[in-house]
């Protein structure tokens, strides 16, 4: 499994608060420096799948079998008959083509508290925090967003249409089958965008598997409550919180933690790192006995040129109002980073 980078303060002073502290420039070495987040493509044989991440599948399993670009030598089995039309000629490119398979994912409704990212694309996502498969009767976006309500984390999904083999592909017997037209659904447990949805299918023998009418959609809700914690408070951007009252300053740390199979947008995270910062800190006091307390976090998602990287904790130890929540994202190079999903929590009196 990928293990999750946390950078504090007494890493190298990477994440020491900074001389000026506002504004609190995201710390862009430390996030260059992390592994990159796992992507994980679903798998194509299968009806259904629920994964819960970071417990019945590692991300080295998953990725595994992301990564299995192999041809499947099966076995002739008949394969569950998808609910789609199959379009004449039965070929990839004409599936690929058919102006009313589009036209279902064009004209699909967007389910209330969802952002529709993207629409009609020709691949399916391989994004981070994979948590499941469903294959639906229709291009039915009501029940995959309810399938997503229901599922603790999921943070976002993707609907589309797939064209599979009916029978389970042979290289003797029956290396190119008659094709079959599925509508799946996938849950995410991280915001997903458009730059992600770049599984374009696959080859079983001298089957062609393609993709076609695929539409991503973000949650709107904020996150959950946490104990010990009031809030969520919806943030514009990053907080840049100046000196306090007296002159001090409030920022503390910072932890970032890569999107994985093991960890997706979960500001309880945060909260957590922001707990035992506190202990950490108690434990390791200035030589008058006094040590700082976290009373404040800031949780986000880091994008880079738009594709979702990680969660993004920032710690202090005064509460800051929205007013503060004014970093939007930076620019390195001609890379971009940018703050979405940002929340605030203060810990509870």
């Amino acid at each position: 499994m990928r293990s999750t980078l946390i950078f504090s303060a007494a890493l190298a002073g990477l994440a020491l608060a900074a001389p000026r502290p506002h504004p609190q420039d995201i710390n862009l070495d430390a996030v260059d420096a992390a592994p990159d987040p796992t992507f994980v493509t679903p798998p194509v044989d299968v009806v259904q799948e629920v994964v819960t991440p970071g417990t019945t599948d590692s991300d080295d399993t998953v990725t595994r079998r992301a990564l299995d670009v192999e041809k499947r030598d099966g076995t002739c089995a008949k394969q569950p008959a998808g609910s789609g039309i199959i379009p004449s000629p039965d070929t990839a490119s004409a599936f690929s083509a058919d102006t009313d398979l589009q036209a279902i994912a064009q004209n699909a409704y967007t389910p209330d508290g969802y952002t529709q990212v993207f629409v009609n694309l020709a691949g399916s996502l391989s994004a981070s925090m994979y948590m499941g498969l469903y294959t639906l009767p229709s291009f039915d976006t009501l029940s995959c967003a309810s399938l997503c309500d229901q599922a603790q984390g999921c943070s976002a999904f993707n609907m589309y249409i797939e064209r599979d083999p009916s029978l389970d592909p042979n290289a003797a017997s029956c290396p190119n089958p008659p094709s079959t037209t599925n509508y799946k659904c996938t849950l995410w447990g991280a915001p997903v965008c458009a730059q992600e949805a770049t599984n374009l299918g696959q080859w079983r023998d001298s089957f062609q598997v393609v993709i076609t009418g695929s539409n991503g959609y973000n949650k709107n809700a904020p996150p959950p409550s946490i104990p010990g914690f009031t809030g969520p408070t919806e943030l514009g951007g990053a907080i840049n919180a100046p000196l306090d009252a007296s002159g001090k300053n409030t920022y503390i740390t910072f932890k970032y933690y890569p999107f994985s199979q093991s960890q997706g947008y979960t500001p309880s995270t945060c909260a957590s790192a922001c707990t035992s910062q506190t202990a950490y800190n108690s434990r390791h006091p200035a030589a008058d006995g006094t040590y700082v307390t976290c009373e404040f976090f800031n949780a986000y998602v880091l994008s880079e040129n738009g594709v979702p990287q990680g969660l993004y904790c920032s710690l202090y130890t005064e509460t800051w109002a929205p007013s503060y929540g004014t970093n939007y994202g930076q620019y390195r190079g001609s890379n971009r980073y940018t703050v979405s999903e940002s929340y605030s929590y203060s810990l509870s009196s």
